[in-house]
């Protein structure tokens, strides 16, 4: 099936780095991104590091790490 989704030029440029470094096209890699994320609906999502470490559906998530004690925040997942 094919559906149109309009994103940001930059958005797509960089998604498209990352398909390409996976090896997979543009639609493979949108289409794995959003399997994955309709089968971590079914589990419970972590609410900390300890709970997200070995979920291999998080092993491309990008964790900011301020280096300014003013910036610490909370992470929401």
């Amino acid at each position: 099936m094919n559906v149109t989704v309009k994103l940001d030029d930059e958005l797509v440029k960089m998604a498209r780095h990352r398909a390409v470094d996976r090896g997979l096209s543009l639609s493979k890699w949108l289409g794995e991104l959003i399997r994955s994320d309709l089968k971590g609906q079914a589990r419970s999502n972590p609410s900390n590091l300890l709970q997200a470490i070995g979920n291999d559906e998080l092993a491309d998530f990008e964790l900011e790490i301020p280096t300014d004690k003013a910036a610490i925040r909370d992470v929401e997942w």
